[in-house]
């Protein structure tokens, strides 16, 4: 008998659990729910199968959304390469000038069906500085090939360094396979590494590229200058010349601009959908943004549908946090005792919230432990602060005059009231 009333007892626990699962999904905001408030009659054909947004200063998540999901990031994987090339350049080894010669090989992946491109001819010769403007203008895959050959020549060693970078950024569930981004079915045998699984892509998730394209803007503040042109005339004025059209649609300028984006990749594949990674820049209120998996690759308007879906919620995180002066330089009251606080601290807080502080370790941050940050490692903004001793002579010097005002006040107020009682009294 005592087994059974147990067995009930887990059963009923087991459909509490259940029912709060179910209810927090059911109440979750979606990518479509915000879109559609914002004035979008979008459908759930759409919903994103992974969106994230945070701040660009701290790392601190402000949106989030299946943001570990596993996913095919397609051409966005481009990043990756390209912050090993970066990494050379900023090394010294490589040179933004240095001319690289299109060879034969080159020439003819150029052609590649399957692969977005532009058309290169042997013998000729692009900048580095060139090749990365192709590379994330028109995503070409041979313009990203030549770079990576810059760095190493074996696809395979290069795989291995994107793979070791991605762990360096804490990107936990990021694995490449090329450095395209291209499917391996796609991109075929000859450009990948020895022994590749033609039915294994590149996979990662929405927080992970957060973590890169956080990475990428604060290693290599100048790369917004090449990623925020929707438009590249590659070699002008020579029968080399090629125009094209960023596929980053948010970008201030193009179709569904967003004011302050400046960056950083588009990526779509038949498997993928339509991705995209930006980064945005409004005073001093930096949002990095990841938004995965939107639609259908057959379908074209799922190309301009992905930043449309974005740009609302990037308004909703703009309506919604600000970042401000919470807590001026000087001596502070805080939370019954005084502190000297030696810097003004700032942080990014809901608008309209009465905020809450607490002192740690003699540093001053904002108390809230709902926060959730890109990786483990990034801490929220703190400024040191000094314990000072509550003493009357403080006091005195601080709010003196307030209490002498008050006084007279009172006194005054005592005065008039016995004038009127005598007047009473002689009447």
């Amino acid at each position: 008998m005592k087994e059974v009333k147990v067995k009930r007892i887990l059963f009923v626990l087991f459909l509490l659990i259940l029912v709060t699962l179910q209810s927090n999904d059911v109440f979750a905001e979606s990518s479509i729910d915000v879109t559609r408030a914002h004035g979008n009659n979008m459908s759930d054909f759409y919903q994103p199968k992974g969106s994230i947004i945070a701040d660009s200063q701290t790392g601190r998540i402000l949106w989030e959304e299946h943001i570990d999901k596993p996913w095919r990031p397609a051409s966005m994987s481009k990043l990756m390469t390209l912050s090993i090339v970066l990494e050379r350049i900023q090394d010294g080894s490589l040179s933004m000038d240095k001319a690289v010669t299109v060879t034969a090989d080159d020439e003819r992946f150029s052609h590649h069906p399957l692969l977005s491109n532009n058309i290169m001819h042997e013998g000729t010769q692009y900048t580095i500085k060139e090749l990365i403007n192709l590379l994330i203008v028109p995503s070409s895959n041979v313009a990203t090939r030549m770079l990576m050959q810059q760095v190493e020549p074996d696809t395979s060693k290069f795989v291995t360094m994107m793979n070791q970078k991605a762990r360096m950024l804490k990107m936990e569930h990021t694995h490449f396979t090329n450095p395209f981004g291209a499917e391996n079915r796609s991109v075929g045998n000859e450009y990948l590494p020895p022994g590749s699984n033609l039915d294994e892509d590149n996979s990662s998730t929405a927080r992970d590229f957060a973590k890169l394209a956080f990475y990428l803007k604060h290693t290599y503040p100048y790369l917004t200058s090449f990623t925020k042109h929707i438009t590249y005339t590659s070699k002008p004025n020579t029968p080399y010349e090629e125009h094209f059209h960023t596929y980053h649609h948010s970008l201030e300028g193009d179709v569904h601009e967003y004011k302050g984006t400046n960056g950083l990749k588009t990526g779509s594949s038949d498997k993928a959908a339509y991705n995209y990674t930006a980064t945005i820049d409004r005073g001093n209120f930096g949002l990095v943004q990841v938004v995965m998996g939107v639609g259908h690759w057959d379908v074209d308007d799922s190309e301009y549908k992905r930043h449309v879906l974005g740009n609302a919620l990037l308004d909703k995180v703009y309506n919604q946090f600000e970042y401000k002066e919470v807590m001026p330089k000087g001596k502070q009251f805080i939370n019954g005792k005084w502190y000297n606080v030696e810097t003004p601290l700032r942080d990014v807080v809901e608008k309209g919230q009465q905020i809450k502080f607490e002192v740690k370790n003699n540093q001053l941050l904002v108390a809230d432990t709902q926060r959730q940050y890109l990786t483990s490692d990034m801490k929220q903004p703190s400024v040191t602060v000094t314990p000072l001793k509550q003493n009357y002579i403080y006091m005195v010097s601080r709010y003196g005059w307030y209490l002498l005002i008050a006084l007279c006040l009172i006194a005054i107020l005592c005065i008039i009231s016995r004038n009127r009682k005598n007047i009473d009294k002689i009447k």
